[in-house]
């Protein structure tokens, strides 16, 4: 009995949900050049002590191989095997706009985006209404920091995930300690892992030279924490400064 009993379990911890790993690493997709991406220390905005901070800086013409059309970007990307389809995870990161970086009407300033291939399932994006998460995981678009309130402080944001082609999927997003969005059913397709990117893409940066007869200005963005795990408590930032 007590031998088909361990059997048992085992069958049940084969069969449970898979743990969320945390990011093996990040991979540079920017242009050449130490400006671009960079771990930097105080005096720049840094969210904690011991955190580390990484700072992009995206000036005209540049993108890096292979670059999307119409686009400039100073990115990192997520290497290793991805988070699995049914994988349980909450991934967590602060971003910090500083005073002097200008938003750009009319382009698309992607700062952090969940894909599933070339498909983006989530995306937070500067615009001029503020930070904005959209995607068809949410099945539409929300501001969740306004503009006025976006730039010179850190914005912690939380995403509790299990992407999924069926009923069990789920997405739930926080932003400084709000609960902003929760959604439950299908959210993405059944076999390839989703990945993080974060950094500064912007398109399409023919339709700002058009209309302003300029080249886009240069942005900065900061990110700290960029973490995921299977436990909240693991992650959440919040819990340290709030």
């Amino acid at each position: 009995m007590r031998l088909a009993g361990l059997v048992a379990l085992a069958g049940l911890i084969a069969t449970g949900p898979a743990l969320a790993q945390d990011f093996p690493g990040f991979a540079r997709q920017a242009a050449g050049g130490g400006h671009a991406v960079m771990e930097v220390a105080q005096p720049h905005p840094v969210r904690l002590p011991g955190i580390v901070t990484t700072r992009f800086e995206l000036r005209a013409g540049e993108c890096g191989a292979p670059c999307p059309a119409d686009t400039e970007r100073a990115e990192r990307g997520e290497e290793g095997p991805g988070l699995a389809p049914g994988t349980e995870a909450f991934t967590a990161f602060s971003l910090f706009i500083p005073r002097g970086t200008t938003a750009t009407p009319g382009l698309t300033v992607t700062l952090a985006k969940l894909v599933q291939g070339d498909r983006v399932l989530l995306a937070l994006d500067w615009r001029e209404a503020g930070l904005v998460a959209s995607g068809p995981a949410l099945g539409g678009e929300t501001v969740v920091v306004p503009a006025n309130a976006l730039t010179q402080r850190w914005h912690d944001v939380l995403i509790d995930q299990r992407w999924s082609a069926g009923a069990e999927g789920r997405l739930a997003l926080w932003v400084n300690g709000q609960r902003l969005v929760q959604r439950a059913g299908a959210n993405a397709a059944a076999a390839a892992p989703v990945r993080l990117v974060h950094g500064l893409s912007r398109s399409p940066v023919s339709a700002w030279t058009a209309r302003f007869g300029a080249r886009v200005p240069t942005q900065v963005v900061y990110f700290a924490h960029v973490r995921r795990d299977a436990d909240r408590a693991a992650v959440d930032i919040d819990l340290r400064v709030r």
